[in-house]
């Protein structure tokens, strides 16, 4: 019954009618092809919407949900961006234990970002009280799974007028209309997509998929590029000499034809899948990485989307109670056990660890793979209630 529900909500994301048909004829695409089901993904979030919107910034934002009354909004605001809030985050909770703070990743003051989420991601963190400490206190011990049409975006920006800075001149500010998807920020000035991650419930892991504009200097750096669908070239090497830029990502007839039938804008073909996951382990064993250049900005070599997300949850309190995991070489990436159970439990006795064993304790309860749940909740229990850390973005 999952397998065929999957294929139904795999269909009713995918608005090109070569997405639908191939969904219909793959029972578990997204596992099976999960650089097609990327591209599919990637073209729904990015057709057109109202004006020069393209459609995940019709969504809600995390100012949008993580407030005291959450709303979905009707219509698309000027963009609200910040810094990129990982790294910062860590910071502040290192800070607060005294911790050693771990270096800043280069560009973070170049780069901003945003976070949003389609109706039914935002539906399932109000509907369940997640956007407030008093709901993460009731929800700690239960486990949450956000609905399989969910979809979460990632997006980072650079203004225009750095945009030759941040490309090493390979483009100039007159280019970037014809070159990128452009957007107005709230402080008035014009913003260009330069990256952009996109999640999906499809599988009950999610779907991890990353995405650069072609001219990011460092795209492929460190790990490589690999798309199996959607570039002619399949893998594209890490270069010896970084942040000098990479051929552009040619792409196939199959992603051609299946941009060609998206009411998407044709800037959009200047952007390149870098990777996708679907689990944390490869079938040799191998830790997955993937890693983008402008998110993960400085720790791109450590980087697992699954691993990082897989450790956002929270203790009894409705605290955050892990950092990202990446952002510290020393700590492991790959599955979340048995290596560390202990993010999540305590316990009396030597692995394995499983359920229902005598003197397992659970101390954190998964957020379901999303970071902004435990970041992002109110502190409701105040009176009146704390602002959200993300709040205004």
């Amino acid at each position: 019954m999952r397998r065929s529900l999957v294929s139904s909500i795999a269909c009713g994301l995918l608005l090109a009618s070569s997405a639908a048909a191939s969904a219909q004829t793959d029972q578990n695409l997204a596992m099976n092809a999960p650089d097609q089901v990327a591209w599919q993904l990637f073209i729904m979030a990015n057709t057109r919407a109202s004006g020069s919107n393209s459609t995940f910034e019709t969504w809600a934002s995390d100012t949008d949900t993580f407030v005291p009354t959450p709303q979905f909004p009707g219509t698309a605001a000027p963009m609200a961006l910040r810094p990129p809030i990982l790294p910062q985050a860590v910071r502040d909770a290192r800070l607060r234990a005294g911790q050693l703070l771990p270096a800043v990743p280069p560009d973070v003051t170049v780069t901003l970002e945003e976070t949003r989420r389609n109706l039914s991601a935002f539906n399932f963190i109000k509907n369940n009280n997640l956007y407030k400490i008093s709901g993460l206190k009731a929800a700690f011990g239960k486990t949450l799974s956000f609905p399989v049409d969910a979809v979460e975006v990632k997006a980072n920006w650079v203004a225009v007028s750095n945009i030759p800075q941040f490309t090493n001149n390979r483009v100039s500010v007159a280019q970037v209309p014809q070159l990128y998807h452009v957007n107005k920020g709230n402080d008035g000035n014009d913003y260009a997509l330069v990256a952009m991650h996109v999640i999906s419930k499809i599988v009950p892991n999610w779907t991890w998929a990353t995405f650069e504009h072609k001219d990011n200097p460092r795209r492929c750096d460190i790990l490589g590029c690999k798309d199996a669908f959607g570039a002619q070239t399949p893998f594209v090497p890490p270069a010896a000499n970084p942040a000098q830029g990479y051929a552009d990502c040619s792409e196939t007839p199959a992603l051609a034809a299946m941009m060609a039938s998206a009411n998407i804008d044709p800037v959009y073909k200047n952007y390149c899948l870098k990777g996708s996951q679907t689990d944390f382990i490869d079938s040799s064993g191998l830790d997955v990485r993937v890693g983008n250049s402008v998110t993960e900005s400085g720790f791109v070599a450590t980087a697992s989307c699954m691993s990082c997300h897989g450790r956002a949850n929270f203790d009894p309190s409705g605290n955050a109670t892990s950092f990202a995991g990446f952002l510290d070489p020393s700590t492991p990436i790959g599955p979340l056990g048995p290596l560390l159970p202990n993010w999540y439990f305590s316990f009396s006795s030597s692995p394995p660890i499983f359920q229902g064993m005598p003197g397992l304790n659970q101390i954190a309860t998964s957020a379901d793979f999303v970071w902004s749940i435990p970041f992002c909740a109110i502190d409701d229990t105040q009176n009146p209630p704390a602002p959200s850390g993300c709040s205004g973005k």
